[in-house]
Parts: structure tokens; C-alpha cells; sequence
């Protein structure tokens, strides 16, 4: 039988990459004629080739093609660089081979059918290219790698059918991004999230990746033109969200697979082992000296870090290395914007109170050890999906992109798995909530004062509660493995 062949570019970003190499493992396990071709940027293929070890698929069906240089760039630099390698490699994969044919859909279904699949965030850049080249009959889908509430951000265009009002939303969305959003109290609205006003839909704790703000007009258009969507969440993750979406898409002739979150694909079948001995003896001797579920691990992810308030990052190591009772923490440093001083290190992990690790560490290896019970991150969809998979519940400081929207929606209602921090935030966030609370200042002293309120809540009652919802939810989503998410493979497969 002969292949079918997809290829697939994505934005050099891990958190949308992984998710995207566990999804692929579990399409070329349900289909032994599919080989798929991924185009990265060179900076990644190092990190793809380590994670892909634990997931269990047959290698010799998947290649990945590295464009670009092989020394650290700028986001902007990458996402160029990246394009511009695209542009040569689909010409290539035009000629085809025996192999790798030209990339076209499952077989004896709908053989002239081209499918690419292509990252929310640069498909807009190489559309019309690939168009150019293939033809314009060729079937795009977006892999888009965050909630699916946040996609109605940009979607929802039912009044004004001529796309105006995705015209206007990029203006919008361009300026709040540059710092001169025009903020007026608005109430916005987003499907299964609290609502909230326009201030807060933008969080300033760091400058959104260049590229990604002068780009988004594109990613407007680029929204337009796709086949379908291919998201890594499901009706457990987001009951109002994936419905309603689903329907919106349906309206406009587009196809949903809420395939995920793919997290599950390495956490029950293939574990990572954790190889990093200093961070290994600190977990484990937590454990024994604390017990299980008692760490606090803290990431901002690959890329972000809250650079706009680093008297707030000072603020909350200074909380946890002064609490009377200890909460053993790992900070990992894995962006390259991330910055804390030497001292302040070696302070901490001489104290045996924290572990602050300067180099990149193997986040989903930490999260499967027994010692990690929290997780402090910025709300990335690929870090709250490694962490739910696990049950493991949220703390969450968003900075940037549609973080926002992350924080709101897992930290609402009776099922909620987190806890929103309020006063980290900057710019023209420190203004009141929907939500109320207290007056958002974002000062040192506001600050410290809510993470001390927030570690004692995460292991009081409310952590309780918590705990228990994030593990009901690794529990369901588990169980969607053969239902929900097990027909939405299916289905993309057969594409």
C-alpha cells in the first residue's frame, strides 16, 4: 500500500513543538501508511531527538528537517529563518520518492488531496507561498497549541462576513501587545472563562517575541484560509470551549480535532527518566525529608520570563527561602530571557531550602516524580497539560500572549485545578479585576504578602480541594485516551 505523506512546519517554540512530536507518535501508531516530514529550526532538533526517545513509534516514518543556523538567535531571528528554509524545503518535497511521495492525504481516499500542517503562529507566513508551489486546491490545517477559548479571540466573524472585524481585532491586539492598547473597562467574553475587562485580557510581565506582534495580521488571514484546526485539548479540559468552537468552525466549512492534551502519550506509556543528578538528589531527598507531593516546582517556560518585574521574582524567592514552614522549591531557568544573579543561587541552593537549576532541565521527568506536588508556571498550554496529565495543581503567574486567558479559566469555577496570582501583574494590568480582590498595585509588598497567603492556601483547604481536581482531571482524561480523543485521532488520520 502506498504512503500518504503530511508535512508539517512549526513555530520554534518547545512547548508547541513537543506537543506536536507527541501527537504525530500517536497518528504513526494508528496508521502504518502515514510518514510525516517536520520542519524546525535547527536550534530544536537536538531537544526533538532527546524527547522523542521515550515515545514509542516507528522511527524510520518520521523525519525531521532542520533549517537555519545551529547558534542562538533572537525569537524574531528563528521565525525568519525558519520561513525562509521552508520555502526551499517544499520544493523539495514536491519531487517526492518512493519513500516520502509528495505530500498527500490517506490513500485511496482522496489521493490529489495536499495536506500540510502548519503552527497557528507561522502558518500565515508561509501560506501563500506554499499555495504558490503546490497549487491552490492543497488542504492547510493549524496546529494551534493553545486552548481553544482564546482562539475565539479571532475567529468569531459571523457579523461582518468581508473580515473587517478580524481587521479591527488586529489593530487591537497589535497595539495592547505594543503597550498602547486604548483601554476602556470593556467586558470581554470567551467561552468558559470568567469574563473579564479588556485591561486584563493583555499581561505585560514581558514583551510579546518579536515576530509574533508585526506577524499577527497574518495569523488573522492565516485563520481564514485553513481547512481545519488540530488542538491538543478535549470536552475534560474545556467542556464550553471545544463545543462551542467546534460549532463556530462548522458554521464556516472547518474541521476540529481536539486530540489532547498529547501529554498523555509519554506520562502512562513512556516515562522519562530523570538523569539530572543534582535535581534527582534534591527531589528525593525532599521526599524524605518533607514527603511526597511536597515540592514546589517553578518554570516560566522556554521562552518568557517576567523581565518587566524582576523585583517581584527577588519578592518570591525571598518569600519561600523566609517561610517558617518550608516549602521545598526547583526553579528552573529555561528561557533565555531569564535572569536571577549568581548570589541569589547560590544562596538558595546552599540553603537546601530550593534548587535554582541555570540550565535546561527535563521538565517532564520532574513532574513525574513522586516529591513534585505544585507547579508555579505562566500559564503556557503545554506546561498546564504536562502538569494536569500528571494531577498535579497550578499556581499561575501569566506574562504574556494569551496567558490571561489560561490563568482565568483553570483557576475558576468548582472544578478549578489553580490559583491565579494577581499583584505580579504589570503595565496597564494594575488596575481593578472583574473578579475583585484587592487593589492590584503590583508592588513588592502586595506581592509578597499574596504569595505568602497563596503557599499556605496551596497546602491548606483549598490546595486540598485542588489536589483532588487535578487528579479527577488526569483521571478523566485518561479515561478519554479510548474515547474522545481515541475517535479524534482517528478521524485526523483519516483526513
Amino acid at each position: 500500500m502506498e504512503n500518504h505523506h503530511i508535512t508539517a512546519i512549526l513555530l520554534p517554540s518547545w512547548g508547541h513543538t513537543i506537543s506536536y512530536c507527541y501527537l504525530v507518535t500517536s497518528c504513526l501508531q494508528k496508521d502504518p501508511t502515514l510518514v510525516v516530514t517536520i520542519v524546525q529550526h535547527n536550534l530544536l532538533l537536538p531537544r526533538m531527538e532527546d524527547a522523542l526517545k521515550t515515545c514509542k513509534y516507528d522511527s524510520m516514518r518520521l523525519r525531521i528537517i532542520g533549517v537555519g543556523g545551529q547558534s542562538f538567535i533572537q525569537f524574531a531571528e528563528a521565525l525568519e529563518q525558519l520561513v525562509d528554509g521552508w520555502k526551499t524545503v517544499i520544493i523539495q518535497l514536491c519531487d517526492g520518492s518512493d519513500k516520502w511521495p509528495k505530500p498527500h492525504a490517506l490513500h485511496g481516499s482522496r489521493p490529489s488531496l495536499i495536506i500540510f500542517q502548519m503552527d497557528s503562529l507561522v502558518g500565515g507566513l508561509v501560506i501563500e507561498h506554499t499555495k504558490e508551489i503546490i497549487g491552490p486546491d492543497c488542504k492547510i490545517l493549524s496546529w494551534f497549541s493553545m486552548v481553544l477559548a482564546f482562539m475565539s479571540d479571532f475567529l468569531d466573524e459571523d457579523e461582518i462576513p468581508d473580515g473587517t472585524q478580524q481587521e479591527n481585532t488586529s489593530d487591537q491586539v497589535v497595539g495592547a501587545w505594543k503597550g498602547s492598547g486604548d483601554f476602556s473597562g470593556r467586558i470581554l467574553k470567551f467561552p468558559g472563562v470568567p469574563d473579564m475587562y479588556d485591561h486584563e485580557r493583555f499581561a505585560y510581565g514581558a514583551p510579546q517575541p518579536a515576530g509574533a506582534v508585526q506577524n499577527f495580521p497574518a495569523h488573522l488571514k492565516f485563520a481564514r484560509a485553513v481547512d481545519g484546526y488540530i488542538v491538543p485539548t478535549s470536552v475534560c479540559v474545556e467542556p464550553v470551549g471545544v463545543p462551542y468552537i467546534r460549532d463556530l468552525l462548522q458554521k464556516q466549512g472547518k474541521q476540529l480535532f481536539a486530540v489532547g492534551p498529547q501529554a498523555l502519550c509519554w506520562m502512562d506509556t513512556a516515562p522519562v527518566v530523570l538523569t539530572q543528578q543534582v535535581v534527582k538528589s534534591f527531589l528525593e531527598d525532599s521526599v524524605t525529608r518533607y514527603g511526597s507531593k511536597s515540592v514546589l516546582y517553578i518554570s516560566f517556560g522556554s521562552i518568557f520570563f517576567p523581565v518587566a518585574t524582576p523585583e517581584l521574582v527577588a519578592a518570591l524567592v525571598d518569600t519561600l527561602m523566609a517561610l517558617e514552614e518550608s516549602f521545598p522549591f526547583i526553579f528552573a531557568l529555561g528561557s533565555e530571557m531569564a535572569s536571577i544573579s549568581k548570589d541569589v543561587i547560590e544562596r538558595v541552593n546552599s540553603s537546601g531550602k530550593g534548587l535554582i537549576c541555570d540550565f535546561w532541565v527535563e521538565q517532564r521527568a520532574i513532574l513525574q516524580h513522586g516529591a513534585v506536588g505544585w507547579f508555579l508556571t505562566h500559564g503556557g498550554y503545554n506546561s498546564i497539560s504536562e502538569a494536569l496529565s500528571q494531577g498535579i495543581p497550578l499556581i499561575v503567574w501569566p506574562i504574556c500572549s494569551e496567558q490571561p486567558i489560561n490563568a482565568a479559566l483553570f483557576s475558576s469555577g468548582p472544578d478549578a485545578v489553580a490559583i491565579e496570582l494577581m499583584q505580579i501583574r504589570a503595565g496597564a494590568q494594575r488596575a481593578p479585576s472583574l473578579r475583585g480582590g484587592p487593589p492590584i498595585t503590583g508592588t513588592v509588598e502586595d506581592a509578597s504578602v499574596e504569595f505568602k497567603a497563596v503557599f499556605a492556601a496551596a497546602r491548606g483547604a483549598r490546595g486540598a480541594v485542588l489536589k483532588d481536581n487535578a487528579t479527577k482531571m488526569a483521571r478523566a482524561l485518561r479515561a478519554a485516551l479510548a474515547g474522545e480523543l481515541e475517535d479524534a485521532l482517528v478521524q485526523l488520520v483519516k483526513f
